[in-house]
């Protein structure tokens, strides 16, 4: 689970909480510090992806499958 993690990281910043019994988590663009959401909003910290679910693994291979693909997609069109 750690290798997921750090290969998120590379990707995007990332913001990981539970809401009762699900596990969610939030990507962010790397130039983003979504901890200083409350300092000042701004539209700019808006996450890009969120998804949510009761198993820990899945939620960051879901995260990580998404970041690779848009990844992937920015790539071929940039």
């Amino acid at each position: 689970m750690e290798e997921l993690i750090k290969k998120l990281r590379g990707l995007h910043q990332i913001q990981i909480y539970t809401v009762n019994e699900h596990w969610c988590i939030q990507l962010f663009d790397l130039d983003v510090c979504a901890n200083d959401y409350d300092v000042q909003p701004c539209p700019k910290f808006e996450c890009v992806f969120e998804t949510s679910g009761t198993v820990l693994y899945n939620v960051l291979s879901d995260a990580l499958e998404w970041a690779e693909e848009h990844l992937r997609g920015m790539q071929l069109s940039g």
